[in-house]
């Protein structure tokens, strides 16, 4: 005997027992269609969503008169307007349409109508045609079923499903007993009994509250908490006769089963953010001028792609320092990934050129559907590859990838049959989303053996359980109103579809969430969202019977007795305190060979801790990768326009005027190699302010480079040399050398002119100091030292009479020499610290101690702590 139990609400459910009976199924509507389709054989290869959508948009573009009434809409929005009367189609359907309307509907039924005559042969059937197709076969054959048992009642079912179960052997089935399942004299089978009462109009009186472990309401904070102590509860009573309602979230609670090692209920649900799924989108973001860097940034740090992992990895590198694509430092970038493959790095290049360094397009123009596919048909290959793996898990995310990009490619050949040759950013991303509409499942996740009963739907629960938990009582979403008038309403209803009351849908609504309620034997579990909370439909109607209902908090069972058998204890280790001083072993810290620079000595000095951290410990702040601030992005674009404007070979005798030419046409091909993130929507007035601003300060950088009397400049100029702190390097911005021979060095910083001044007010200027003193190795004279600020132009400087018309700081007695000194003093004291074992660690929250640098070193300042990655490596709280 074959026997079908068919419920509106049981697809992907599990609200009843296992039963070991052959020829026995118990399934939703697209179980059952699917069914019926198999043994009628009417089955068929279903196209993805976007397909259909295209399918429509042909229709839809063949039947416009200049008069329909989706023709605006269209015009502005092609797919998106398919997508909605397609989605109307098949509601349409499925509640009984045959594809034509009366003479006396309305204008856009009478548009729809003539749309549906063009649709008909061309769009694939939806739920509703199938339905019609089978009803169509059953009249001719006869299905192997003996008994369809419905669930709900006949008139609840859609049209077009009704007559297909008019052509079956239909018997009602009643899921709701009409009697308490549960003890006698207990509150939950008193709240049973009022239930009950209620559909048939007779007065309900209030339910008492009793604590008697029938009926338990309790409440979380947070939803995690509430997975994790049912997680425990599951645990406790891992063979219960149990059924678990969760319409919402039930990752979370997936996430805290598998945290307790119990087996998973399978209710994660699919992606379309896996990470193999995330390659198409960010191809298709790739095509649009100007480019969207931190899509490219996203593109090159995701850790799957059509580019090498070393090659993807060093162009990320290089966009996190100078965003662009071109110039110098992108092609020396290239010769670093060619040498890198040897043999392949032709080919790795060649990939390269072919997804970033391609040609790219407006708005406006549009994108070929042809260069699209190749793109998509490449990323196919890819995937493809990955499928080849033996093992089912590596297999799942390619296998998904792959269907997405077939599908996409499906719909760019539809369109180009239908005459379309190119597309623009909006219907293109919303045809990429429909192709990856149903995302991914995680394997790892699935249902797995042991597992309680669940339903995500209340409705789903047709036997009775010893006992049900509904878990989260959190607001959900209720039927929304249909998009026609009243008047469509009725030319649908006389076209024969049987659209249902919305007061109805809401009527049957209200009588599935009592399944859970009157399926419950001995216990009942209502957990509620955390106070304040829009909570459940349900509740509201349970909270309006029960009188004072008690309500347990779930954090309080932290405090409960039995606390042990449901928490594990972890012994309490608190966090280390901040401490002004760290004591190492004596000598753990060596390598004073290496060769400093400015950066690792201001750290030496002013924060031995960060120092020892970053060098001798080498650790490494995160390796994420991401586009550059606008305080660096702006520093770096400024510093290297004045490299190239200095390296032109006869800058120096160029007037104001043909400075500023040269920047006018200089500083686009800069910023788009370099700092193309000014040219993405929304930075246009960043990028102007930038070059307004630059424009005058380069010309008065100029002048003040002239006045000076340089008869050679040398940027970004590399120096080293041997010193008595060991080996330093570096790299001054701008080296001058005057007429009578002396040199000159101008640091250059983007903001910062009283910082800087006060720095040369205070002889605490290290950088120009370590520059001077590896020139003066070489010359035996100590050059003149200045900071030039970008953003607002001004010239600081310690030197008189160097730099015409600007004030010189002069410090009585000082000079870069005995800063020098000073700088010397401050090293060998820090050094004989960490020798003996001591790092200090220098932050504004701690209170200076006995550490006092000898009389004429350099005063300890603390560091900003926004460029220390390892601020919280120092501890936390007040000092111990």
């Amino acid at each position: 005997m074959q026997r079908v139990r068919f419920g509106l609400e049981l697809d992907g459910e599990r609200g009843w027992h296992a039963r070991d009976a052959l020829g026995e199924s118990t399934v939703g509507p697209l179980g059952f269609l699917s069914l019926l389709e198999t043994q009628l054989g009417l089955t068929r290869a279903a196209p993805s969503q976007a397909e259909r959508v295209v399918q429509m948009r042909e229709c839809l573009l063949a039947a416009r008169t200049r008069g329909r009434f989706y023709e605006r809409s269209f015009e502005t929005d092609e797919m998106g307007t398919a997508a909605t009367l397609l989605r109307w189609r098949d509601q349409w359907y499925e509640h009984g349409w045959y594809g034509t309307v009366t003479s006396e509907s309305g204008s856009r039924l009478q548009d729809m109508a003539v749309v549906e005559a063009l649709a008909r042969p061309k769009v694939f059937p939806s739920v509703g045609e199938r339905l019609n197709d089978v009803r169509e076969a059953l009249e001719q054959c006869r299905m192997q079923v003996d008994v369809v048992e419905l669930l709900q009642p006949m008139q609840e079912f859609p049209a077009a499903w009704r007559r297909v179960l008019e052509r079956l052997p239909t018997t009602p089935v009643t899921v709701l007993s009409e009697t308490p399942r549960t003890n006698e004299g207990t509150v939950l089978q008193a709240l049973q009994c009022a239930l009950l009462q209620l559909p048939l109009g007779q007065p309900v009186g209030k339910v008492r509250w009793r604590d008697d472990g029938s009926l338990r309401v309790v409440r979380a904070e947070s939803p995690l908490a509430a997975a994790q102590w049912l997680a425990a509860e599951i645990r406790q009573t891992p063979a219960a006769d149990c059924v678990l309602v969760i319409e919402q979230a039930g990752s979370t609670v997936d996430a805290a089963l598998a945290a307790m090692d119990q087996p998973l209920l399978g209710l994660c649900e699919p992606s379309d953010f896996r990470p193999v799924l995330q390659i198409l989108p960010l191809v298709i973001r790739l095509l649009w001028e100007p480019l969207d860097f931190r899509a490219l940034m996203q593109f090159l740090t995701h850790p799957v792609g059509p580019i090498r992992f070393y090659a993807r990895r060093r162009l990320a590198e290089k966009m996190a320092a100078t965003p662009g694509i071109g110039g110098e430092k992108w092609q020396h970038a290239l010769r670093d990934i060619e040498a890198h493959y040897g043999t392949e790095g032709g080919e790795v290049l060649a990939d390269i050129q072919f997804w970033l360094e391609q040609s790219r397009f407006t708005e406006t123009e549009q994108v070929p559907l042809a260069y699209i596919s190749q793109r998509v048909e490449r990323l196919a290959e890819l995937f493809r590859d990955g499928m080849a793996d033996e093992d089912a898990l590596g297999r799942a995310p390619w296998t998904a990838g792959y269907y997405q990009a077939m599908a996409l490619q499906r719909v760019l050949h539809s369109l180009e049959q239908q005459g379309v040759q190119r597309i623009g950013p909006e219907p293109l991303n919303r045809l990429v989303s429909q192709a990856s509409s149903y995302g991914s499942d995680n394997p790892l996740l699935g249902s797995e053996a042991g597992a309680y009963c669940r339903v995500r739907s209340p409705g789903a629960v047709i036997d009775a359980f010893d006992e049900v938990c509904w878990w989260d009582m959190a607001a959900i979403p209720l039927p929304s109103r249909y998009p026609w008038s009243p008047l469509e309403m009725q030319g649908l209803r006389a076209s024969g579809v049987d659209l249902p009351d919305a007061g109805l849908v809401l009527e049957r609504q209200a009588r599935e969430w009592l399944h859970p309620i009157l399926a419950a034997r001995q216990r009942l579990t209502l957990m509620l969202p955390k106070s304040g909370a829009e909570v459940h439909p349900a509740w509201l109607m349970l909270s309006s019977l029960i009188e004072q209902p008690e309500v347990l908090d779930i954090e309080t069972l932290l405090n409960t007795p039995d606390v042990d058998q449901r928490t594990t204890r972890i012994a309490h280790r608190p966090l280390p305190a901040l401490r002004r001083w760290w004591q190492i072993p004596a000598g753990a810290i060596h390598g004073w060979e290496r060769a400093a620079s400015y950066t690792s000595l201001e750290q030496f000095f002013f924060n031995p801790y960060q120092w020892a951290l970053n060098y001798p410990a080498k650790l490494k702040a995160s390796a994420l990768l991401d586009l550059p601030g606008d305080f660096q992005l702006l520093g770096n674009l400024a510093h290297r326009v004045v490299e190239q404007l200095y390296r032109q070979p006869d800058a120096l005798s160029w007037s104001a005027e043909r400075v500023r030419q040269w920047f006018d046409q200089a500083v686009p091909k800069i910023v788009r190699e370099e700092g193309a993130v000014l040219l993405m929507r929304g930075r246009r007035a960043d990028l102007e302010a930038f070059r307004l601003r630059f424009r005058r300060s380069l010309t008065v950088l100029h002048e003040i480079v002239r006045g000076a009397g340089a008869r050679h400049v040398e940027p970004e100029k590399p120096l080293e040399g041997d010193t008595p702190l060991g080996a330093l390097r570096g790299s001054s911005d701008l080296l001058m050398t005057l007429a009578d021979g002396t040199q000159a060095i101008i640091d250059m910083k983007w903001a910062g002119n009283r910082k800087y001044r006060d720095k040369l007010a205070n002889q605490t200027h290290i950088q120009l100091a370590i520059y001077a003193r590896l020139i003066e190795r070489n010359t035996s004279v100590w050059p003149a030292v200045a900071y030039f600020i970008l953003s607002r132009p001004e010239l600081l400087t310690s030197a008189d009479g160097v730099f015409p018309g600007a004030t010189p700081i002069i410090v009585p007695g000082s000079s870069t020499a005995l800063l020098w000194e000073r700088i010397t003093q401050m090293w060998q004291w820090r050094r004989r610290q960490i020798e003996s074992g001591l790092l200090e660690v220098v932050l504004e929250e701690l209170e200076p101690t006995e550490s006092v640098p000898p009389g004429g070193a350099l005063p300890v300042e603390p560091l900003d702590p926004r460029y220390n990655p390892f601020v919280y490596l120092a501890g936390w709280g007040r000092e111990a």
